[in-house]
């Protein structure tokens, strides 16, 4: 289980969470996702690799309460532990051959 190490409000209904996963974070590289489960009655959900701190073996994710799981996520605490983490999935971004690089991106994602 993965256990969350830090918790933020950035809004009214969305959340930002630092979860340990030293494994995952090892080859986690940009562009890559997780996907979680919050206990046992709730979906796989995929969430965007916002940022990750190799030190630390953290990742940080943005969650919008849409639904159950991502209203369950949510409502843990710092401490508590996810049911289920599985990362580094998809394929990274390939960002060789560039010396600048420009994000434009929409939503919280």
């Amino acid at each position: 289980m993965n256990r969350i190490l830090k918790k933020r409000w950035l809004a009214e209904n969305v959340v930002e969470l630092e979860i340990e996963a030293p494994e995952a974070v090892r080859n986690a590289r940009p562009g890559q996702f997780v996907i979680l489960r919050v206990d046992e009655e709730g979906e796989r959900v995929p969430f965007t690799i916002c940022d990750m701190d190799r030190e630390r073996g953290s990742i940080t994710l943005l969650v919008q309460t849409v639904g159950y799981s991502t209203a369950r996520l949510a409502a843990l605490n710092e401490g508590d532990f996810v049911h289920d983490f599985t990362a580094p999935l998809g394929n990274a971004t390939d960002l060789d051959g560039y010396s600048r690089v420009l994000l434009v991106g929409g939503g919280i994602g």
